[in-house]
């Protein structure tokens, strides 16, 4: 072993590979959280309401893929994107989307559509506890102020818009933290779906790490030196978020 000093430090900000990496990153956590956060505040309002004696059942099916896996999510989804016999294809040409499997998309064999098959995966596989913290956040919300708007004339958009969201902020405020970092961290699904193919379409960082520690030849000290790099990038996001959304986030 030799002591290289910054070499390693050098070497990645100065490789294109490494930029690319961190840009795929990007967009993945672009396309996970927000849509992510979204669909669980969506879920979690619609579950807030009373659905009988069947409701305990919909909020458990919805949180069961979080116990599932991070390797049974990507062989799931491996067959639901296989090109010949997936079901995911077979229904887009059955609602007319397509004409027929051929012109349906290579999920996992496309660069224009494996980050966003990889980012379908791993959005799913946490949905369920986005789902859960929401529906806490939404049913510790009083009733009292639903009625005054309802007095006041305001319909359900506008008290989702004035009353809920304003309400549930710390919870989305924890929600974005937690989502952001799960989502720098995110492995399985695109170890399982993609191993960081095809073309490199889905290397991020951290699969980057894993590529240059254990494939090949093995680089332990450009992946320690990548390890610390997305460290600190997942702290610098952090404390952006949240020196930007905790002024926007009611605790009273």
């Amino acid at each position: 072993m030799r002591f290289v000093g910054l070499d390693n430090y050098r070497n990645l900000l100065t490789s294109a590979d490494y930029w690319d990496s961190v840009r795929i990153t990007l967009l993945f956590v672009l396309g996970t959280v927000p849509t992510g956060i979204a669909l669980a505040v969506a879920l979690a309002i619609l579950l807030s309401y009373p659905t009988g004696k069947m409701a305990w059942f919909y909020r458990a099916l919805i949180f069961v893929p979080v116990i599932i896996s991070s390797a049974v999510t990507g062989v799931l989804f491996r067959w639901l994107y296989h090109p010949v016999v997936g079901y995911l294809n077979y229904w887009m040409v059955q609602l007319g989307l397509f004409e027929n499997m051929q012109q349906a998309p290579n999920w996992l064999g496309s660069k224009e559509w494996a980050l966003l098959a990889v980012i379908i995966a791993t959005t799913w596989r946490q949905l369920g506890f986005n789902v859960i913290i929401a529906l806490a956040g939404v049913q510790n919300i009083d009733e009292s102020f639903y009625d005054a708007a309802k007095v006041d004339g305001a319909g359900i958009i506008d008290r989702i818009r004035h009353i809920t969201l304003p309400l549930i902020s710390p919870t989305l405020f924890f929600l974005l933290i937690i989502n952001i970092i799960y989502s720098f961290q995110a492995f399985g699904e695109i170890h399982i779906l993609t191993q960081g193919g095809p073309g490199r379409a889905t290397m991020t960082m951290v699969y980057s790490i894993f590529d240059a520690a254990f494939v090949g030849t093995p680089q332990r000290g450009i992946a320690s030196a990548q390890a610390y790099l997305l460290a600190i990038m997942v702290i610098v996001m952090s404390f952006i978020n949240y020196a930007a959304a905790n002024r926007r986030v009611h605790y009273q």
